[in-house]
Order: structure tokens, then sequence, then C-alpha cells
């Protein structure tokens, strides 16, 4: 039984506190929060992490669900007082501190995974399997759109929304997990060109709400369009793979749709798509085997510093 204390119980703390509960394997022990309230909870509350890291014994894995400039922090304390991490993303605002949480997990013989766990649908593992088949041939362009909404209300009522040092913009906090799938998919990916603009928020954050990405994804081209300012409500997001013997795309927030597929032949399931929109219990599930089994897992921090790397080199395209 891998024993997993939670870190931080906003939103995505809540989200994990339930993958924990679905899955074989794990059980939730205690959770760190400076606001958590909940008189009927059985579980040690502890407010802040030096008296966790005092007084726990028992627990295996951290959770470490705080706002994004913290993380680096949070996961190097964890570490060092001998607990594996799991870190949302991004794993780090930038490479210096990725790579520092990865040099004090080796120190400590200490484990860190990353939430990736959009890998876990169906139509990514899918076009994955496509692409290690060459099922596709050569990989001409690779197209990612991202039209979603953050309005006014999302930063207001969050207070470490929207700044550099604590958010650090719209790729890590809302479209990180469109460009780890490209690293997921691809051995080498790059930005090469970048715009950001700021249409609908100056005042409200530090940085741009869209922008255009020129990419190389091995030898293949592609860019990125994204924004948080479609009107009213989130619009659509998806990638698209143009290839020599095939052409398909996956959609919706969660990549949990198979749009369109024309692909030489290759039959398509036809119940490629699921109405799951929350893989992290396959996520939790996945830890808690690479742990026991001691061996690699597609969430090993290592390939979340990838996603730091090619955000980093956009943001730097254009200082």
């Amino acid at each position: 039984m891998l024993k997993i204390s939670l870190l931080g119980f906003g939103h995505i703390g809540r989200i994990h506190k339930n993958a924990i509960e679905e899955t074989e394997g794990a059980e939730l022990v205690s959770i760190i929060d400076l606001n958590y309230q909940d008189e009927e909870s059985s579980l040690p509350i502890y407010k802040t992490l030096e008296s966790f890291l005092n007084e726990d014994t028992e627990t295996d894995l951290v959770i470490i669900a705080t706002p994004n400039g913290l993380h680096r922090d949070h996961a190097v304390r964890c570490l060092s007082a001998g607990k594996h991490v799991l870190i949302e993303k991004p794993i780090a605002l930038n490479l210096e501190d990725a790579h520092k949480i990865l040099e004090v997990a080796e120190k400590s013989d200490r484990r860190v995974f990353s939430s990736m766990q959009l890998r876990f649908s169906p139509p990514v593992s899918y076009v994955k399997s496509l692409l290690e088949n060459d099922c596709l041939g050569e990989i001409f362009m690779v197209n990612i759109q991202c039209y979603w909404n953050r309005n006014k209300n999302y930063y207001m009522t969050r207070e470490w929304h929207g700044t550099n040092e604590m958010d650090g913009g719209v790729l890590f906090t809302q479209f990180s997990h469109f460009i780890d799938i490209l690293n997921f998919w691809f051995e080498e990916t790059s930005c090469t060109n970048a715009s950001f603009y700021n249409f609908n928020h100056q005042g409200i954050t530090e940085f741009a709400d869209s922008g255009k990405l020129d990419f190389k994804a091995d030898k293949a081209v592609g860019n990125m369009i994204f924004t948080t300012s479609t009107f009213e409500k989130n619009y659509k997001s998806g990638i698209v793979v143009i290839a020599e013997r095939g052409t398909i795309e996956i959609g919706d927030q969660y990549l949990n749709e198979l749009k369109y597929s024309n692909l030489k032949n290759v039959v398509c399931s036809k119940n490629m798509s699921t109405e799951i929109k929350n893989f992290h219990p396959q996520a939790i599930s996945e830890i808690v085997e690479a742990i026991q089994e001691n061996r690699p897992s597609s969430l090993d921090g290592i390939h979340a510093v990838r996603l730091v790397k090619f955000i980093e080199e956009a943001y730097k395209l254009v200082d």
C-alpha cells in the first residue's frame, strides 16, 4: 500500500484526493493545507509543511498541489525528508529549478513524478502507437489549437493566478498538457519562433493571454495558436497530425476525442473516443506500480523537464 499525503487542497487537490480514493494500492494518510476545513475528516490535518515534515512517520509520497511558483521549494523539502513526490504541472517555472528538483531526488534516492495524466487518454495513446510503429510514414506537420476562456473572475478569486512569480503564464497553467503530448509523441521538440499578445487581460494578469509558436518535432514542422480570450466560454482545442500516410486529429480540452482519422492501411477503432475526462486515477495507479516495481514511468520528472525547456525557449525568443 502506497501511503500518500496531499500538500495543497484547492481545486486540483480535491481531484487528487478523489483519484487516490479510486485507486487500489493507494491510501491518503494526511492533508497539509493552512485553510483546510472539514470537521468530519478523520485524517490528520497539518497547517504547515514544516509541521508535517517534523511529525509524519508514514507517508511514502507527497502530492504537491500548491501554486506553481512554490513547486520547487516544496518538492526539495519533501524529497530531502525522504518522501517521493508527485508534482502538479508544471514541475517548475524554469529549467534551473526543475534540474534542482531532480538533483535533490537523486541525492535522496527518491522518485519525482509529474502530473501529465493526459498521456493516458486513449486517443493520445493511439497516436503514440501509430508513431512508434511507423504507421504514418514521414510526419509533415503538427498543428495545435487551443481556444479557451479565462475571465476576470477566474483571476480575482484565485490570488496566485495571474502573476509571473506564482502562475508563470498560460503556457504553464492552461496549455502545458498540449506541449507535453507533443513531447510524448516525439523524441526531439524545440520552439523556433514565438509571438505573445494580451488581448483581454490588461491590468488583470502580468503576462500575455494569447500567442503563436512555431516549433520542430523531430523532422516535422509545427505551430501552436493559443488564447484564453475566447468570448464567454471555451471554444475548442486539439492537435492535428499531417503525415505521409494519413491525417489524424484529436480534440477536446482533455484530448479524449478522436475527431478525424484518414489513414492508409489502418482501420481505426470506432470506440477510440471516451467520455472520461479525468485521467488522474490512471496516473496514481501508474505511480503506485512504478514505485512498487522499481521501474521507469512515463510520468517520471525527467520527461516534465522537457516541457519547461520548451516553454522557456518560447519566452526567451521574445525577450
